[in-house]
């Protein structure tokens, strides 16, 4: 989970990424009325009988495998949520409550994120990995109302060795998962080889080229100073980063949303990104690169912006599975919401690792605008495989966040609005819960919201790719220079 070199490498031994959610089972065609299907708390996979209950199974899937995120929504007292193991006829862990957070076991802080409303709805995300050899079901056993339920997990090819999941084991390793813990929650910079450019930029640009051979770049360091503040939202749109290993361009963004802050470029504390919203950015992905690498700011717009770059660096040795970093952004405006629509985050061409993404938006209608689920198709899929229950869900949230939050996998960096009116800024990285592909990745999300209208969105997405994979769906340059709408709701202050 905190290995970053082993984020660079194509998994082997391989495995597919899949999810599994309580969506509205009518959402069968895409591009039909039934698609964006919207009771999603409604969903599940069958009825059984166990031990003279009927259940509901919300998650059966055969192994080896593991269980990488699960989230429980909540609202579910008296609800008692089991997990089987391995072809178990009765439970080895029974949670009342419907809260993943009750897990019998001591799930260190940083693996363990209560949402806003947990004091009243017990909604809950945990990333304590829940491995197993041969099978995982997990029930619910009251029938008379809707579950939103959550698992990411991994499946590998049969012959790989996975020890289950025992209470006992995570117990015994208990050390290792708060040391794990502690990690997440205090991320290094390396501060190793040091590199350094700096120069003032209107409408010009400048780079640092970086050591030549098998190196890496470690941590990336951005400072940005402006004369006049007013302009700060505007000129950190226009600054655009692009780094180019090994003779190809594999990053392009805005450096606002480069580093997860998205319009507005405010702080973000996380695991892979941090900002002190005032013009000081650090990003921790590890970015090997064979023979050249070269970072690069382009001031698109005619802002005075005094521009510093550090980058450390370090020997790599490279493999036949290590891939290249990648980030690309694309922007669309003036979408329109509830007539059927999906907003494309990106299409990835080549093979890969997914790792993450920021979705920063301006919302011009009334309330919430995230009613739409996430689809993620990979490779083959005739159906997503990740098939989502909302946007807020996706972002480790229940219900509509009102406020900013941040946690070591992301979070909500800027939020003005407790109507989720004006601008909204939402980031998600991936430690255990990557998703590899070998060919392509499609990643979605339906445009539903509580009242019909506009919003603009915009998406940054980070992967480790080979050389020759790209975004297909990536914007141009120039849109960045869109004039971004006046912030007008701040009651998040």
């Amino acid at each position: 989970m905190v290995n970053k070199e082993l984020d660079v490498c194509f998994p082997v031994p391989y495995y597919t990424s899949k999810l599994q959610t309580s969506y509205d089972r009518r959402s069968v065609i895409p591009n039909t009325p039934s698609w964006h299907a919207n009771d999603d708390g409604s969903g599940f996979i069958r009825y059984e009988a166990n031990n003279g209950r009927v259940e509901k199974v919300l998650f059966d899937e055969k192994g080896p495998g593991v269980i990488t995120r699960i989230i429980t929504t909540g609202k579910a007292a008296g609800a008692n949520l089991r997990i089987y193991f391995d072809g178990e006829k009765e439970a080895s862990i029974t949670i009342p409550g419907y809260d993943i957070s009750k897990l019998p076991i001591k799930i260190p802080e940083a693996l363990l994120i209560l949402h806003e409303h947990y004091n009243t709805t017990q909604g809950s995300s945990m990333y304590y990995p829940i491995p197993y050899a041969k099978s995982c079901k997990i029930t619910v056993d009251d029938l008379n109302r809707g579950y939103y339920f959550h698992a990411n997990y991994r499946t590998y090819n049969k012959g790989t060795k996975v020890k289950t999941f025992t209470v006992a084991d995570a117990a015994k390793y208990n050390k290792q998962a708060e040391e794990t813990s502690y990690q997440l929650l205090h991320p290094k910079s390396y501060k190793g080889d040091e590199f350094r450019a700096n120069k003032v930029l209107i409408q010009d640009s400048m780079y640092l080229d970086l050591p030549k051979g098998s190196q890496a770049i470690r941590t990336l360091n951005l400072g940005i100073g402006i004369v006049n503040q007013a302009d700060f939202a505007q000129m950190m749109r226009s600054l655009i980063v692009k780094i180019t290993f090994d003779g190809r361009q594999t990053v392009s963004a805005p450096l606002s949303d480069l580093f997860g802050g998205g319009m507005g470029a405010p702080k973000v504390n996380s695991w892979y990104l941090n900002t002190n919203g005032d013009g000081e950015l650090t990003m921790r992905f590890i970015m090997p690169y064979k023979k050249t690498a070269r970072i690069e700011v382009i001031n698109i717009s005619n802002y005075y912006a005094i521009v510093h770059i550090t980058a450390n660096t370090s020997p790599w040795k490279w493999k036949p599975n290590t891939l290249y970093f990648h980030a690309t952004w694309r922007q669309e405006n003036n979408l329109k919401t509830n007539v059927g629509l999906d907003y494309n985050m990106a299409t990835l061409t080549g093979r890969g690792v997914f790792k993450g993404d920021v979705l920063s938006l301006y919302n011009h209608t009334k309330r919430w605008y995230g009613e739409g689920d996430e689809h993620i198709w990979v490779d083959g899929d005739k159906f997503p495989s990740h098939f989502g229950c909302g946007t807020e869900d996706y972002y480790n949230a229940t219900f509509a966040p009102i406020h900013v939050y941040q946690n070591v996998f992301g979070g909500a960096t800027r939020e003005d609005d407790e109507a989720s009116r004006g601008y909204n800024t939402f980031v998600r990285t991936r430690n255990l819960d990557v998703i590899p592909f070998n060919k392509k990745l499609k990643f979605e999300f339906e445009l539903i919201s509580w009242d019909d209208g506009l919003v603009d969105y915009s998406s940054t997405v980070y992967w480790y790719g080979d050389l020759n994979s790209k975004a297909i769906t990536a914007s141009p340059d120039k849109d960045a220079l869109y004039v971004l709408p006046k912030a007008v709701y701040t009651s998040d202050k």
